[in-house]
């Protein structure tokens, strides 16, 4: 997990430039315990094609599993989202597929808070489109006593409203932990 970890961190030292650069646009770390966080007036970024967000999050709990991190774009809370998963750990894998649920599960690896902190990162394509619905992809890793995690992860948002903010909030109602962070990058180009 460290090496997923330092990867991830040493990315956001960020290149510039280039169409596909990534650009550092916002980064929030939590102060304190908090149920969600929230990127608001995604709608001012028309320079860019696409949203990515790279996390290390941790949930507060001592319970022995990772715990999903649900994902709702634009404060939507119907029932308009599909997801994709496929995950493993020690010696299993597993697939999911969900239709007609309240949020996303981009992925499934927030580490609960005496294990360390989950990397993840997350792309939002062609967010600003509004002739099609959006897609979100994710790829993660987690680790908690009883249970580590590598996962991938697609879903869908069955709205063609422009993306105009993105909320994370943990499952089961757990706050995520201070020190969690999650750093939006704009992409540029094709």
């Amino acid at each position: 997990m460290s090496l997923v970890l330092l990867g991830i961190l040493n990315s956001q030292a960020a290149a510039a430039g280039a169409a596909g650069a990534y650009d550092l646009l916002e980064t929030q770390v939590l102060t304190s315990n908090s149920a969600s966080v929230t990127f608001t007036g995604l709608g001012s970024y028309t320079d860019y094609k696409h949203l990515q967000i790279r996390a290390v999050a941790q949930a507060n709990t001592s319970g022995t599993n990772i715990l999903n991190l649900n994902v709702n774009l634009n404060s939507d809370t119907g029932f308009n989202y599909a997801v994709h998963r496929i995950y493993g750990g020690s010696s299993t894998v597993q697939s999911a597929a969900n239709t007609s649920r309240d949020s996303l599960i981009v992925w499934r690896a927030c580490t609960r808070n005496a294990d360390g902190y989950a990397p993840s990162v997350t792309d939002i394509l062609d967010f600003s489109n509004t002739n099609k619905y959006t897609t979100i992809r994710g790829i993660a890793g987690g680790y908690a006593s009883s249970e580590k995690t590598v996962a991938l992860s697609s879903g869908v948002w069955m709205n063609t409203s422009a993306v105009t903010s993105i909320s994370f909030t943990n499952n089961g109602a757990v706050d995520l932990t201070a020190g969690s962070r999650f750093s939006l990058y704009g992409i540029k180009g094709a």
